[in-house]
Order: structure tokens, then C-alpha cells, then sequence
């Protein structure tokens, strides 16, 4: 990379990033929600600026797969975490302390999909489409690690969380960076990622858990889930593509 392209990337991602961020220094809804699009308006003019035709440049163009890597993404976050819950529920780590009424469940719905669906791709374009757009000439396995780590590190608020927190942040970081490498778009990655969020939601929400243990085991089945779903994803992939990723 020049010096040039170094320098909007730099600026471009910090543009980015403290567009991200902002709104957690307030506790108005109403700031949340306007920063929260403002980041896909934002990330829309600035992949303009550094030469894409909008976000498409960033890994979410409306190419033939997008709909189907979409729907398998959602339904793979979906099941994957929903899997985590079972087991910790097995396990007596949690208990499920209320289902609501599937009439409040299909009210509920369309806001829980809404306010998970625009965080979701928000921090999917910053700590992953924004980077493959601009590092995807690096080797695919220094561009995953690179994607990972930052993403656990996007979690500014929680990195004093202990191992367990940034164990599974960066076991998930990497299943959705494979994700976009495989892929060659932010799609799959996305319904990954946004699934895991509605399932994530809905156990506050429409199947409500509690928590019964006061230790992070729930937080390290969660981990182990993702590594699940890491360890299925390399068995399919990885021995074909061996020589492309280091």
C-alpha cells in the first residue's frame, strides 16, 4: 500500500470507529438509533470517497449469493447459540424463567430483528468488510487474525471482562472472518453474526433465561459453540484451500 492509500485507510477507519462508539457515552435511545444509521450513511459515502461503488466495496453488494449466504448465516447464529443456551440449560447453568405468549413473541418480533439487524452489520463493516476491502492482499490466515483481533478489541467496554469474554469474542471473531474470506462478501458473516444476536435478545426477551451459577461457564459453552461451528467450517473448507491461506 502507498502512503496515500495508508492514510485514508487510517483516517477512514477512525471516521468509522468513533462514529461507532459515540453513541455509548449517552444513554438517549434516540442517539443510539441516530449513530447506529449514521454509521451505514457514513460507511456508504466514505467507501464513495476511497473508490467503491458504495457499500458494496465493503463486502455487502447485491451479487447471486447474497440472499442465500444471508439466510445461512441467520440460521446458522441462530442454531449455534441457541445450541450454547440448551446446553448451559442442561447443564443447570441457567434456567428458562418465562415464555411469553406467541402473540407478544410475533409483536416483539420486527423490533427485536430491526435492533439487532443495524448494530450487527455496523460492527460487521468496521471490524471486518472495512478491512477486507482494504487488506485482501495479506495472506487469508494474517487477515483473519488481524479481523479477530479486532473485533474482541472493538469491545471496548468489555475487555476487562476476563478470559472467558475475550476467549469467546475472539473464537466468534474468527468464525466470522472465515466467513467473509470464504464467502468473498460480508453476507454470510452478517446472518452469522445478526442470528446470533436475535437468539441473544430473545433469551431476554421472549424465551427469558436466569442465571444460576455466579462463575462464566455459560460464557465458556458459548465459546465452545463457536469453536464448534470454527472446527465444521475448517473440516469443509480448509483442507481444499490449505496452500491459499498462509
Amino acid at each position: 500500500m502507498s502512503n496515500k492509500k495508508i492514510f485514508s485507510f487510517v483516517i477512514g477507519f477512525l471516521i468509522l470507529f468513533v462514529v461507532y462508539h459515540f453513541p455509548e457515552f449517552f444513554s438517549a435511545f434516540w442517539i443510539m438509533a441516530t449513530f447506529k444509521i449514521g454509521f451505514l450513511i457514513v460507511a456508504f459515502i466514505l467507501a464513495i470517497l476511497q473508490g467503491w461503488k458504495g457499500l458494496g466495496g465493503y463486502g455487502l453488494g447485491f451479487n447471486p449469493k447474497w440472499g442465500s449466504d444471508l439466510m445461512k448465516g441467520l440460521l446458522t447464529g441462530l442454531l449455534f447459540f441457541g445450541l450454547s443456551v440448551f446446553i448451559s440449560v442442561k447443564l443447570g447453568y441457567e434456567q428458562i424463567a418465562e415464555i411469553i405468549s406467541f402473540e407478544s413473541a410475533i409483536n416483539q418480533l420486527p423490533m427485536i430483528l430491526l435492533m439487532t439487524a443495524i448494530p450487527s452489520v455496523a460492527e460487521d463493516i468496521l471490524t471486518r468488510g472495512y478491512l477486507y476491502a482494504h487488506l485482501k492482499f495479506l495472506k487469508p490466515l494474517v487477515w483473519i487474525l488481524i479481523s479477530s483481533f479486532m473485533y474482541v478489541l472493538n469491545h471496548i467496554w468489555r475487555l476487562d471482562d476476563g478470559p472467558a469474554v475475550l476467549i469467546y469474542l475472539f473464537i466468534l471473531g474468527v468464525v466470522l472472518a472465515s466467513a467473509v474470506w470464504i464467502a468473498k462478501s460480508l453476507w454470510l458473516a452478517f446472518g452469522i453474526h445478526w442470528g446470533a444476536n436475535i437468539a441473544f435478545e430473545s433469551t431476554h426477551s421472549i424465551i427469558q433465561t436466569k442465571a444460576l451459577v455466579g462463575h462464566n461457564g455459560p460464557t465458556w459453552i458459548l465459546a465452545a459453540t463457536w469453536a464448534l461451528l470454527f472446527i465444521i467450517i475448517a473440516f469443509f473448507y480448509f483442507p481444499k484451500n490449505f496452500n491459499k491461506l498462509t
